[in-house]
């Protein structure tokens, strides 16, 4: 009598959890290239950002932007023109006047207060978050970072919203 192994083994293939992508840090304002360029063309708020953010892809970023006099948004995707979560590796915002969504607090440099949310899932997964205000203006990082448990999100989340903070408006 021959087993057929074959069926078996793509059956427990399918079932084992999918290897988790690479994780790199990556050099934030150079990836975003010319949408910073664009962003500060269109918006009178600071643009604040990290100056690296490890995130949970090896593939290669694509940065979009769009702001207003109130406003502005980046978004690190990796695929290019991303408008879509599963796309979406990081995304950093500014609203003129915006309150934090968190209550979960975080020290900042310099005494600034930061609001923490780890990943969410539920329909579909949120990405852990960090907000924080500096000159009435509220100031959003949200990132697929490589750490699974909160206390690693937070750790990664709180340096990139620091390194924003101790670099200033690009």
């Amino acid at each position: 009598m021959r087993i057929r192994l074959l069926p078996v083994a793509v059956l427990a293939a399918a079932l084992l959890p999918a290897a988790p992508a690479a994780a790199k840090s990556y050099d934030v304002p150079a990836a975003l290239g010319s949408a910073v360029d664009r962003v500060k063309d269109r918006s009178s708020l600071p643009v604040l950002l990290p100056q690296r953010l490890a995130l949970d892809t090896s593939a290669r970023l694509y940065g979009t932007g769009s702001g207003n006099t109130r406003s502005w948004e980046l978004t690190l995707g990796g695929a290019p023109n991303c408008g879509a979560n599963v796309c979406m590796l990081a995304f950093f915002s500014a609203e003129r006047g915006g309150t934090p969504a968190f209550k979960r607090q975080v020290r900042l440099r310099g005494g600034v207060t930061g609001y923490f949310k780890p990943l969410t899932c539920g329909g579909s997964c949120s990405p852990p978050e960090i907000q924080f205000v500096r000159g009435g203006v509220l100031y959003t990082i949200q990132a697929k970072v490589p750490d699974a448990k909160d206390a690693g999100q937070r750790r990664r989340l709180v340096r990139a919203a620091n390194s924003a903070l101790r670099a200033g408006p690009r």
